[in-house]
This record gives structure tokens, sequence and C-alpha cells, in this order.
């Protein structure tokens, strides 16, 4: 479910008086007091907090008592967070709940760092038509400590129900006209436990390159990019949303490649063991991926022909469903824990060569162009009578290319940094035209596959007319192709490597 709410401040007594006529809210109805108790736990270094997550454990809400995971929407808590909840009381974290922030704990424990005590009124905030819009509360926070208050604090907070974030914002707008200001945006916990949790998490980004500035600047930040990706994704790949297992895997791929562009500037043992690990938690993503990517395929080509197609999509269906269980065997081991401790280490500090110490601008460029070689003789050499697997290659080359544009692009400078941008750009277009060529291939063998069993005659015909899409998608990739490749295949386009 996701969070949506807004902090206020205030001194003094505080109730909120109805709105004016024409507002969102029509009325406004007290609820009964609160007197709620709540245990948060999280790594002894705070790896939780420090990324916007929480756990924790309540008592005193009939409603929200027992466990509770917090999870930023995006990179971080302002636009606000999903909440995953799971039963049981006691001291003993669910499985369920740690399996859930495993990339941030990884190999560390999970311990108490946090009591807070909260005595807290409610109003419940009504429409014109008597429907609840959001709950308003007074909370007044005591953090404990070896049972006495170390620290008192005061929050006013308007938690939307149902209603979007210009609704919550006009409804706070309404409410600080009476004595109420807008507050910082910070979850309890951070305000109980102070500098600490507001410390950068332990994976963080350069914020700036500059082309003085030594190339192992850029193999840093390639590297805690990607790690970034895997970690705050992987919450939500467990859940079993289809969008983070896709950026979880473009994650893994993007890193896996980038090692590749930088495997001059690394140690040579270091990238040939992570690839090889990279790779083999990109296989397992890839199971789950591509039948996400052929059911939605099939189905939006075949929308008019699914009632004579049920077994087809029953079966993806199946498939889909085995190819997530056996996910989730790599995704809760420790080879995978192993896999983000090592990357989490290396995004701040990779194993370098002295190579790495040369400034970017001269040491970065010629990686790109190595990368953009080993495209360009196969990609100018396609036909129209090619093999399938000829513009597959081509298309994986391509996509290598820009990555090491993309890699490199954000230290080189302004204008040179927008020159491998824009090829990056361009080599991306190819990868599309491209990728749809092979989806095409994959579906049509799939196709293929469930015809070839003993099928009713509708079922039959459904299929090959689902075919011949998929052949003519195929005829049309391949006719793109070539406009795309000129677009990228262009001296100008690579004067910046």
């Amino acid at each position: 479910m996701l969070e949506q709410e807004l902090k206020l401040s205030v001194d003094g007594s505080f109730v909120p008086a109805v709105p004016p006529a024409g507002s969102d809210v029509g009325a406004i109805e007290e609820l009964p007091a609160l007197d709620l108790r709540a245990t948060y736990y999280d790594t002894p270094d705070l790896r939780l907090a420090r990324h916007g997550v929480t756990l924790r454990n309540r008592t005193g809400d009939t409603e929200d008592s027992g466990w509770l995971v917090k999870l930023p929407v995006g990179d971080g808590i302002a636009d606000g967070r999903d909440e995953v909840s799971f039963p049981g009381a006691g001291r003993t974290v669910p499985p369920a709940a740690a399996d859930l922030v495993t990339a941030f704990v990884r190999s560390a424990s999970l311990t108490p760092v946090a009591r807070l005590r909260t005595r807290r009124r409610r109003w419940r905030l009504q429409g014109p038509d008597g429907a609840e819009l959001a709950e308003m509360v007074d909370d007044r926070v005591s953090v404990l400590q070896r049972g006495r208050v170390a620290d008192r604090f005061r929050e006013i907070e308007i938690e939307g129900r149902g209603i979007d974030r210009d609704a919550l914002e006009r409804i706070a707008g309404i409410v600080a006209r009476h004595g109420v200001a807008p507050a910082e945006q910070i979850p309890k916990l951070v305000r109980a436990l102070g500098r600490r949790a507001n410390a950068p998490p332990d994976v963080v980004v350069p914020a700036r390159m500059r082309p003085r500035d030594p190339a192992a600047v850029a193999v840093r930040a390639a590297i805690a990019r990607g790690v970034r990706r895997i970690m705050l994704n992987d919450a939500r790949t467990r859940l079993g949303e289809v969008e983070p297992l896709h950026q979880m895997r473009v994650g893994t791929r993007r890193l896996r490649s980038d090692l590749r562009t930088f495997r001059d500037l690394l140690d040579p043992e270091w990238v040939r063991t992570t690839r090889a690990e990279l790779k083999w938690l990109g296989a397992a993503l890839g199971d789950v991926r591509d039948l996400d990517v052929m059911q939605e395929r099939l189905r939006t080509a075949g929308k008019d022909l699914e009632p004579h197609l049920e077994a087809l999509f029953s079966e993806l269906g199946e498939r889909h469903e085995v190819a997530r269980e056996r996910l989730m065997g790599p995704l809760r081991g420790r080879r995978y824990v192993d896999l983000l401790d090592g990357l989490v280490e290396a995004a701040e500090a990779p194993p370098l060569t002295a190579a790495a110490e040369g400034p970017a601008r001269e040491v970065l460029p010629p990686l790109a162009k190595r990368a953009w070689r080993k495209a360009a003789r196969p990609g100018r050499a396609l036909e129209e009578t090619s093999p399938d697997a000829d513009f597959h290659d081509v298309r994986k080359r391509a996509k290598q290319a820009r990555y090491a544009a993309e890699a490199v692009a954000p230290a080189l400078g302004k204008q040179r940094g927008r020159r491998a941008e824009k090829f990056a750009k361009r080599a991306a277009g190819v990868q599309d035209v491209l990728g749809e060529l092979q989806d095409a291939v994959v579906a049509g063998e799939t196709i293929e596959r469930f015809a070839a069993a003993d099928r009713p005659g509708e079922a039959h015909l459904a299929a090959g007319r689902l075919l011949e899409r998929q052949h003519v998608a195929r005829a049309e990739a391949r006719d793109r192709f070539a406009g795309a490749w000129r677009k990228l295949d262009r001296k100008q386009l690579r004067l910046w490597m």
C-alpha cells in the first residue's frame, strides 16, 4: 500500500477547524486517542534508515499493530513510501520481513535500534459526500532508552486515504491556516536517532565528475549506479512487481557491461569473477523477465484471439510461476548476499590499476571507441538475408557500445559529454529495433511449439494468425534496421571518441 503523508509542525494546543465551504474537506470527526509503542530494527550502522527504509513492530493500534516495512518510492521518501505489513508479535523479526530488506542488510544483523512511545490524537477528514479523505494525527513522541525518556518531539501528520498528492497538499494548505506550519518530511525514526540516521547510504554515486579527474572516479560512479539499481529494486522484485524486476536485471546487465568497458582499469581477476557472478544473477532474473515480456507481447498482439488461446496463456502463466519460484532461491541464498557485499565495497574502493589514475578526458574515450569498433564491423556487414542470430549479435554489441558511452559521458565535460550521450541515444535506437526483431523471433518460436501439440481447430487457427503477426513484426524490424544504423554509423557522431 502506498503511504501518502505530509508532516507539519505546531506549538501549543491544536484542534483542526472545519475548512471553509467549497474545499476538499466537508467534515472532521475526532477518533479515540491511541497509546502506541514501537520498536525499530536496523543494522548497527543503520543501513535501512540511511536508505529511507523502516522496519518496525508496533502495538497499541488495532488496525496497524504488528510488523511493518516501509520502502521508498524511487530513490528517496519525498514521493511517499510503500507499506508492507506482516502478522506477528514479539521480538523476532518475521522471516518474510527480513527477506524483504535483504539487499540493504546483506550479511549484517538486524537489531533493535530505537523504541518510541507515541500518544496520538487523531481526526478523520471527510469529503462533502462523507467519504474518508485522510487521517490527521497529533503525535507526541517519547524516545525511550533503558526504560527512560531520552528525548521528546511532536509532529502533525496528514495521511491520505486514496487521494493523490495534490489533494493532500491542498488539505495541508487549508489546515496550515490554523497555527500549523510546514515541517521537514523526516521519518520519526530518523528524528529519534539523529545525525547517524541522516548519514549518506552505503552506496553513493558521485555527484560531479570533471574531465581532469582521474578515470577512477568514473569507474566508481559506474559501479555505484549499477549496485544502487540492483539494491533499490530488490524488495519489489521479491514482491512480484514487473518493472522493478526489469530494472534489477538491467542493473546487472549494465554493471556487467561497465566492468567489461573498464577492464583495463581494474584488476582482471576481480573483473572476471564479478562478471561471472553478475551473469549468474542476470540469468536467474532473465527467466522471469523474458516471460513477462512474452506474455505482454502476445496478449497485446493477440487480444482479438485471446478466447481461442487460453491454453497458450495458461502455459506461459505456469512457466512464469515456476520461474519466479526458481528465482527466489538465488535471491535468498548466500551467493547473492556475498555478491552484493562485494559490489558495495567496490563502489567505494574498486580494485583499480595504475591506468585508472590518468585523467578521464584521455583515458575514457578510447574505451568507448573499442566497444564501438566491435559493433561497427558486424553491423556494417548485415544484409537483408542475414540470419536472425547475426542481427541479435549486433544488437548485443550495439548495447555494449551504448552502455560504454553512457558510462564515460558524465566525466567528459559538458560539450563532449553531450556528444557521447547523443551517440548513446542513436545506439539505443539500433538496440530497440533489433530488440523488437529478437522478441518477434522468440515469440514466433513459442507459438510454433504451442501449435505443434494436439490442439482444437480454433486454437490452431488463432495460433497461425498470431504467428503471422510476429513474422510481419520481424520483417518490419529488419526493414527499419538500415535507417537506424545509418543514424548511428556517422563519423561526425564519433568525434568525441
